[in-house]
């Protein structure tokens, strides 16, 4: 097998001796994804008020925009998953040199999207949208896909993936305690306006913060594993095969399934969240607080994950993790809760659950993408997470289709300062139900598709370094 595991000790292609698995790359792992979320979080919670409020744009073409970007992204990712792939390695590795090459392109894109050119006419406003929204979809792919990739070279140890992928989800969760403290302030002015020049001057202090993020990250990160799939010997790569051959990844398919309902469950109230404590609990001041307290068991699980895992095994805690966000879910959507601070307490349990999840995802996907190899003999790092990183983006464009049909469907009047009681119900209803059915889905996911067990994951980590050593 042309594939070759570098441990300490053991020399690299240059001759030198590889450094083994520390802190140094579970924190620059984590400074990678704190550097990502920054910019696409950005994105994703205010440019829809950048398009409507500062440039004037109709949210209906701002939803086909939305639309078009995700229909490029099934054809970008995957053509950039290849890529990736078929990329030969040079001193710095394989992965770690997108950290640099894309980082300031994804950079100046997030900072052309919150740009109003001044004079910009009315019928430029719209293409200008287009392009670069579609952009920074495409600069965001080219560093994401080989970001997600590195991990799986860093380490093939199923407790040190499992420490990446808990780092990593510290880096998510620090960035969106900024974006919910700093972006507010900088983008909204004093009377609460939507601020041009604030939406401005926030994607240029994201973007320099994460272009440092992404600097760190490729000093303080070591690949291990070196994989000579350019061999040009070897069977070319081809964008079709590649991608019929994900179908044959039970783990993969198992992941994606699982990611999509508990994506659907985590986003769905994010978006609905205001509507609910303004009209059913009748607060809407404990929206921020309830974002922020519903985040602490995120971290409260943190010291756990690598001790649950190196016991049961990721497949098996990440089942446990569904089984509590079902059981917490589930409260919130029979029980007829009226005191919004109950409804909060029960978030927090269901948040164990899901934060559970969240710190083992990442693990998961490296898995997967080792599993890849077992079956097919091929090293395709960068398309099976593109495959994955697709399915990511698909259940956010589900969720923001569900949302809005739904406020539709139940009547909500915009610009309407007090709801029907029905409608408050509605609202109550649509926020629970559909995070209980989406982690339902993962849960079923998780035990009849995915099917790396503890002791299946040793056999195949066991198959692969065998080959490897040959």
């Amino acid at each position: 097998m042309d594939a070759k595991k570098f441990d300490l000790g053991i020399n690299n292609a240059g001759g030198e001796n590889v450094k083994p698995f520390g802190n140094s790359d579970r924190y620059g792992y984590m400074l990678g994804d704190l550097g990502n979320s920054l910019l696409f979080n950005l994105i994703g919670s205010y440019l829809l008020v950048f398009y409507t409020d500062v440039l004037g744009i109709g949210a209906a073409a701002v939803g086909t925009l939305m639309v078009v970007a995700r229909i490029w992204d099934a054809i970008n990712d995957p053509m950039m998953g290849v890529l990736v792939d078929k990329s030969k390695p040079n001193k710095n590795g394989k992965f770690r040199p997108y950290l640099l090459c894309a980082g300031i392109p994804v950079g100046l894109m997030a900072i052309l999207c919150f740009t109003a050119i001044p004079g910009m006419s009315e019928s430029f406003k719209l293409p200008y949208a287009y392009i670069t929204y579609i952009g920074f979809g495409m600069a965001y792919t080219a560093i994401n896909i080989p970001y997600g990739s590195l991990a799986s070279v860093m380490t093939s140890d199923p407790v040190e993936r499992t420490s990446l992928s808990t780092f990593r989800s510290v880096g998510a969760i620090l960035a969106n305690l900024i974006l919910m403290t700093v972006a507010p302030m900088l983008v909204f002015a004093a009377d609460g306006s939507a601020s041009a020049q604030g939406f401005l001057k926030a994607a240029v202090i994201f973007a320099v913060i994460s272009n440092i993020c992404y600097f760190f990250a490729f000093k303080m990160t070591t690949e291990r594993i070196q994989h000579n799939v350019n061999d040009e010997s070897k069977e070319k790569i081809s964008l079709g095969k590649s991608v019929s051959m994900l179908f044959k990844n039970r783990a993969l398919i198992g992941i994606m399934v699982a990611s999509f309902g508990l994506l659907i469950a985590m986003f769905l109230p994010q978006s609905l969240n205001p509507y609910l404590y303004k009209d059913y609990f009748g607060n809407a001041n404990l929206v921020g607080t309830a974002s922020l307290i519903t985040m602490i068991p995120s971290f409260l699980v943190i010291p756990f994950g690598g001790k649950l895992v190196a016991k049961y095994g990721k497949k098996e805690v990440t089942a446990a993790g569904f089984v509590i966000a079902t059981i917490g879910y589930g409260l919130l959507f029979f029980l007829p809760i009226t005191n919004p601070y109950i409804f909060i307490a029960i978030n927090c349990l269901a948040g164990i659950g899901t934060g559970l999840i969240n710190l083992l995802v990442w693990a998961l996907v490296g898995d997967a993408i080792d599993y890849q190899e077992y079956i097919t003999g091929k090293r395709e790092e960068g398309i099976v997470y593109a495959a994955y990183s697709l399915v990511r983006k698909l259940s956010q464009a589900v969720v923001g289709g569900i949302s809005g049909f739904a406020l539709g469907i139940i009547g909500y009047q915009s610009g309407v300062t007090q709801q029907t009681a029905e409608v408050a119900n509605g609202v109550k209803n649509v926020i629970t139900a559909v995070p209980f059915f989406g982690v339902i889905i993962g849960l079923l996911a998780m035990i009849f598709i995915y099917n790396l067990t503890k002791s299946r994951l040793e056999e195949v980590n066991d198959e692969l370094n065998s080959r490897r050593s040959n």
